[in-house]
């Protein structure tokens, strides 16, 4: 016969605290509820744990043995659940995409520091689907990714869809213009496998406007080198132009038919529970809630 642990859990408080209506409030369940799951231990082994009929809160023979065990028994789970703790405190694997591992996770990892500098932080970057494959291979705890189709046990949270920019050394561009005003215009694209890539190549079709993908590249950097030089022009969210803007490297172009990236945070559900998991997400939050 196998334990059920819910009974068994049941009676451990009720006998820890010797009572039920103390034991109730603990584990926030009503007392007949409470009552119903001792009685499903007695039932099953066919043995008497408390001494009903009494004035006064009593064990039988049996429910000391039993009580005994029991303490035992979640003394240990306590042990685990703080060993988990600690071996979460040890280390935390983030994977990012270059750009983002480049502008938004160094404030993330900040925050996160703040609140816990003892912990170690390592990050990786890739594209979106390689962090999300890394994610659910377990490699990385969490990962910061643009849009990607997620399977069902993979937690996808959105946080920040920052608006995307394009920016041009050309001066003939007016400061606000629609997608179809770049049609034939030379545009440099991220990579082959890039999912801002993708996006961009996917609003041009829908509004059926030609697009003129004269380089791809896998460096933003490097785009944004070509830029300044005058070889094309390129979308960016403005946490990665502003400081070029404002020295004049090349002008930021507003689109009117409002491009936007989807920033998300991916990370398994079973590792949902984990505190350096939870302590990550928060510091997201409260890093990514200005991005433009």
């Amino acid at each position: 016969m196998s334990m059920n642990f819910s009974f068994l859990k049941a009676f451990y408080h009720v006998a820890e605290c010797k009572s039920f209506t103390l034991a109730s409030k603990r584990l926030n369940l009503s007392q007949p509820t409470l009552s119903l799951q001792v009685q499903g231990l007695e039932k099953s082994y066919g043995l008497p744990l408390i001494k009903r009929h009494q004035k006064r809160f009593e064990l039988t023979t049996e429910g000391n043995l039993v009580f005994s065990y029991a303490r035992s028994i979640f003394s240990l789970v306590a042990d685990l659940e703080k060993a988990i703790e600690d071996l979460g405190a040890r280390g935390l694997k983030i994977g990012s995409t270059p750009t983002l591992a480049h502008y938004i996770m160094p404030n993330i990892i900040r925050v996160l520091k703040q609140g816990n500098p003892q912990l170690k932080i390592q990050l990786f970057t890739g594209l979106s689907e390689e962090v999300l494959q890394k994610v659910i291979n377990y490699e990385y705890h969490v990962g910061l990714i643009g849009w990607a189709d997620c399977p069902g046990n993979v937690i996808k949270k959105r946080v920040a869809e920052p608006r995307l920019y394009f920016i041009t050394k050309d001066t003939a561009l007016t400061e606000r213009i629609h997608l179809r005003d770049l049609a034939h215009y030379p545009v440099i694209l991220p990579k082959e496998g890039s999912k801002t890539r993708t996006y961009i190549i996917r609003a041009f079709k829908r509004l059926n406007v030609p697009l003129n993908n004269c380089i791809d590249c896998e460096n933003a950097q490097a785009i944004k080198d070509m830029v300044s030089l005058g070889i094309g022009g390129a979308f960016f969210p403005l946490y990665a132009i502003e400081t070029d803007v404002q020295t004049q490297r090349y002008r930021k172009i507003e689109i009117l038919d409002e491009l936007h990236l989807a920033l998300s945070l991916v990370y398994l559900n079973e590792r949902r529970s984990l505190g350096i998991v939870k302590e990550f997400l928060a510091a997201a939050r409260e890093s990514t809630v200005s991005l433009q």
